[in-house]
């Protein structure tokens, strides 16, 4: 069984290619998670460390200290979560028991601005969904204010005085 389970964790894990926070190569050409594998619709699926709701790309923890739990595909599961399950549930835990953190106590952490934590928020220059943030402290090398360039993909709107809370991960 646990051959099994591992198998489908590289499987689902490996075309993910969601966590370069989590030190596993990203492909250039994908801003965020467009094909996860037959197991899952085209959306991403919710992540669940615990009781607390995440996504891969807003998870910032060791990739070796993550343990998949299990992972739910079945409609009459994922209903009461509505659209939000709509690419499935995968439910983990950390090994090491450490503390996870949401935004606004990374930023605490590391004294950002009040001014600035309105700002949109990126991973590794790779934009995430600031709520859903959940983070390993010891894994997050800075956070910085940064400006786009003009060609980037992922930036979020014409402005090109913009600027982006950018949290910085450890390789």
């Amino acid at each position: 069984m646990k051959t099994v389970l591992s198998f489908l964790f590289l499987l689902v894990w490996g075309s993910f290619t969601c966590s370069a926070q989590m030190s596993f190569p990203r492909q250039p050409a994908m801003a965020g998670i467009t094909q996860v594998g037959s197991s899952f619709s085209k959306q991403e699926p919710l992540l669940f460390v615990g009781d607390q709701e995440t996504s891969f790309k807003a998870f910032i923890a060791h990739q070796k200290d993550m343990v998949i739990l299990k992972m739910y595909t079945d409609s009459t599961i994922l209903a009461p979560l509505g659209q939000r399950a709509r690419g499935g549930i995968v439910t983990a835990e950390l090994k090491s028991k450490r503390p996870l953190f949401r935004l606004e106590h990374v930023l605490d952490y590391f004294n950002v601005p009040t001014e600035k934590r309105s700002l949109n928020v990126l991973v590794n220059k790779q934009p995430v969904t600031a709520h859903l943030v959940l983070a390993d402290i010891t894994q997050i090398k800075k956070v910085e204010v940064i400006k786009l360039d003009a060609t980037s993909p992922v930036r979020s709107n014409w402005d090109a005085n913009a600027e982006y809370l950018n949290i910085v991960t450890k390789d």
